[in-house]
């Protein structure tokens, strides 16, 4: 089935796939690779509630921590997710935020952040820090934090990364205008705000 509308969970959905997502015309597959086992369930869930498919779910352990690998099989997905923007094969250097998300009310696009954070953000000791290898969503993502009146910084790693550093005030604007929805990530960025603001 497709989607009416862009809403909070489509919205959420395409987080995912700008983030640890992907889509192989070559091998016809549509999917999304991580090690966190709530992020594999919620984007499992959504292709259900959204499409109507089931994701096949198996967990690689060729790598030192291991991963779950969802995929799914559509090419009317495929052709629906190009179809607003998203990139196919190695994209990562040259993926941005899609015209229609941008576009999006304010609710539709924290459940994009949140998801997108989900996979390539931080929390921690030095605040948030997003990672990607693509300097147009690098500014892109600052723009849209200004939107929020959330300022960053941004400067690229020896990875040749770009990292987006929101420190200070401005992770607490983070926690409380978009936050994560992964637990472990949104627990230390609480940790960060409690010793911020009440043990100074």
């Amino acid at each position: 089935k497709i989607p009416q509308l862009l809403d909070e969970k489509f919205a959420s959905f395409i987080g995912y796939m700008i983030g640890d997502g992907h889509i192989s015309k070559k091998k016809r597959v549509i999917g999304l690779t991580t090690g966190d086992e709530p992020q594999a369930r919620e984007y499992s869930k959504l292709s259900n509630i959204l499409f109507g498919l089931n994701c096949k779910k198996r967990w690689d352990n060729s790598s030192k921590n291991g991963r779950w690998r969802l995929t799914l099989y559509s090419k009317i997905l495929e052709n629906l997710l190009t179809s607003i923007g998203l990139e196919t094969g190695v994209c990562a250097r040259i993926k941005k935020i899609p015209d229609l998300i941008l576009k999006s009310p304010k609710s539709v696009m924290c459940s994009f952040l949140r998801s997108y954070f989900d996979c390539d953000g931080y929390a921690g000791e030095n605040g948030v820090i997003l990672s990607t290898s693509s300097d147009f969503l690098a500014h892109q993502v600052q723009t849209v934090l200004l939107n929020f009146d959330i300022i960053s910084t941004r400067k690229k790693g020896k990875d040749s990364c770009w990292h987006i550093n929101i420190t200070g005030t401005e992770a607490k604007k983070f926690s409380d205008e978009i936050g994560f929805n992964l637990k472990r990530k949104q627990k230390k960025l609480n940790e960060k705000k409690r010793r911020l603001f009440f043990f100074k």
